[in-house]
């Protein structure tokens, strides 16, 4: 990937420090943002354990990769826009079909004008998760009306699968992700029917993810090789269907296109939960790629969050930007000293020999608190007697280590004994003591869990838990003489038997 200074491009670093800075101090839990601007990354930063190289659930980014596998297909004559949904799957098709799903198009499932008013696996309906949108009543003729239906992508990436006979991501390498410079070993997760969830468990790099979002800028073209159709990527990026009265705040009411959103500028954007972002400013040359999990942000944190993080690359980044063309031709400059347009972030640095572009390490979001309380002699070690809870816990005791600044919960709940470590100041890696269900598999594995704890008072603990594929896990305890008083919240469905409020008594 090509990499340039910030000024190089007409983008100051001072805007660059402030949007990260207002990120943080906003407790936006990203694990990687990245920067380019007229097709050079100009910025990226990376929280630990996440680096360049790691590869991230990008939830409903897939989506966009699935719309762009589409594309290949269709590029290649091998199915159509027109093409009606049910001619792929007679197996599933009731008889008599009703005739708002027998006119439903790949491209009413592409921009979401979907018959149905919800995603329709996983809500009753006891089918594999194709086979449900055959069994749900519609509501609406297809081709309408905006609905977001993550059915109409796994029923999309399904259909290429049957033409293709490969897995889709597969299909895609060859025709466009070597090609674009994609890292080894990308894949997309699967539905509990074994097919690709390409609605939400593709799995690639921060800088894949950028690669990808430069392509669609560039309109389909990469060093002069056009690798789709330029008519298909114009749709795919520019409004299809309207989403005014959607009810998503702001950034999500500026329509879509293929399986992708406008936003405002003349933007598009590729949104998945929990921050995995993609947007990008033809007119300045503008990309901002995020991945993270932001799960514990809002109480609706999906399409709060979107709103919410744009507003700060609109109030940071493109006033700032320097208005004209690209730099003239010729290599981008690779030493010298960056020109002085304001303080580099204050939680990151730039090396000393000035790489050709910002490069930050960012710090962990850590629980509140301190590292000692008075009372920790008190409670270490000691077993509690939960009272009848929701969550199912019996027992429940806290260890510290205050020569490693660390500790353990040590609980027993309906399957036995469980033990979640932390750290004090850092976060501590770990396997989650129980798979949490709701995971796409093959979807990111058990780990890349990290847990920190701080002493937000004398008698008050409080444990924050993150997982990069399923969300975050928030613990407070608060300690009596005798008595502990807890209060889990966690990622809503994430974390069955870890909610609510528990009360027990010294044993």
């Amino acid at each position: 990937m090509r990499t340039a200074t910030p000024e190089s491009t007409g983008t100051p670093s001072a805007a660059i420090a402030a949007f990260l800075d207002d990120l943080y101090e906003s407790r936006f839990n990203m694990h990687a943002v990245l920067i380019l601007r007229h097709g050079a990354l100009i910025a990226e930063a990376y929280r630990e354990p996440y680096d360049k190289d790691k590869k991230h659930r990008m939830f409903s980014v897939s989506k966009t990769f699935t719309a762009l596998a589409a594309g290949l297909l269709i590029g290649e004559g091998r199915f159509s826009l027109s093409d009606k949904v049910v001619s792929f799957f007679p197996e599933y098709c009731p008889e008599p079909i009703h005739p708002m799903l027998a006119s439903a198009t790949i491209r009413d499932m592409l921009t979401m004008r979907d018959p149905h008013d919800l995603t329709t696996h996983g809500f009753g309906i006891k089918a594999n998760w194709l086979e449900s949108w055959f069994l749900t009543p519609p509501s609406h003729p297809p081709g309408t009306i905006f609905q977001y239906n993550t059915t109409s992508t796994n029923l999309v990436a399904a259909i290429i699968e049957r033409i293709t006979g490969m897995k889709m991501i597969e299909y895609m390498y060859p025709r466009l992700l070597t090609p674009l410079g994609f890292s080894d070993g990308c894949y997309c997760g699967e539905t509990p029917d074994g097919d690709s969830f390409g609605g939400s468990a593709v799995m690639c790099t921060p800088r894949d993810l950028a690669e990808l979002t430069r392509f669609v800028m560039d309109g389909g073209v990469r060093e002069g090789v056009r690798l789709m159709d330029e008519t298909f990527i114009a749709e795919l990026r520019s409004k299809q269907a309207d989403t005014s009265l959607m009810g998503i705040p702001a950034e999500g009411m500026f329509g879509y296109g293929y399986f992708t959103w406008r936003v405002r500028h003349n933007g598009f954007g590729f949104f998945g939960i929990h921050g995995q972002f993609a947007v990008g400013f033809p007119d300045s040359g503008l990309i901002v790629v995020t991945t993270g999990n932001t799960t514990d942000n809002y109480a609706n944190e999906g399409d709060i969050l979107f709103s919410q993080f744009m507003e700060r690359v609109f109030r940071h980044l493109t006033p700032a930007l320097m208005v004209g063309p690209p730099p003239s031709h010729g290599p981008l400059p690779s030493h010298g000293p960056l020109p002085s347009h304001g303080p580099l972030p204050s939680h990151g640095s730039l090396p000393s020999h000035c790489e050709r572009h910002i490069r930050l390490v960012l710090p962990h979001i850590l629980a509140p608190g301190s590292a000692v309380s008075p009372n920790i002699d008190k409670i270490s070690g000691v077993d509690y007697k939960m009272h009848p809870n929701d969550s199912g816990w019996m027992t429940v005791r806290f260890e510290f280590d205050l020569a490693d600044n660390s500790g353990k919960l040590i609980y027993k709940n309906r399957r036995g004994f469980k033990e979640l470590p932390f750290g004090f100041g850092r976060a501590v890696p770990f396997t989650f003591p129980e798979e949490p269900p709701g995971r796409a598999k093959n979807s990111g594995g058990p780990h890349d869990t990290h847990a920190s704890a701080g002493w937000i008072d004398d008698r008050t603990l409080a444990v924050h838990s993150y997982d990069v594929a399923t969300g975050f896990l928030h613990l407070n305890a608060v300690f009596d003489v005798n008595a502990v008083t807890i209060l889990i919240k966690s990622s809503p469905n994430r974390y069955p038997d870890y909610g609510g409020y528990m009360h027990g008594v010294r044993a």
